[in-house]
């Protein structure tokens, strides 16, 4: 697919339709850009699922006391093979 888009003056450009479905595109996704033999190479940026357990613990575990989260994972479950 080759489609030709233009530069705006604020050094924008706009992805077509086309691109966005085929590309699966949502807004805030995000886009690497490789220049590569005077080509630009545009790939959505995967997701890292560990990225989005960064940070707090409290905020990986809903607000709760470190100790209490691990009490409650230890209660649940299936432990039989251990």
């Amino acid at each position: 697919m080759a489609i030709s888009v233009k530069v705006t003056s604020d050094h924008k450009i706009q992805l077509p339709d086309a691109v966005i479905k085929k590309m699966n595109l949502s807004i805030n996704d995000e886009i690497v850009i490789e220049v590569e033999d005077n080509k630009l190479v545009l790939t959505k940026k995967e997701v890292n699922q560990t990225d989005s357990y960064s940070g707090s613990p409290k905020k990986v575990w809903n607000n709760a006391d470190a100790e209490e989260y691990l009490k409650d994972e230890g209660n649940s479950g299936d432990n039989s093979g251990y």
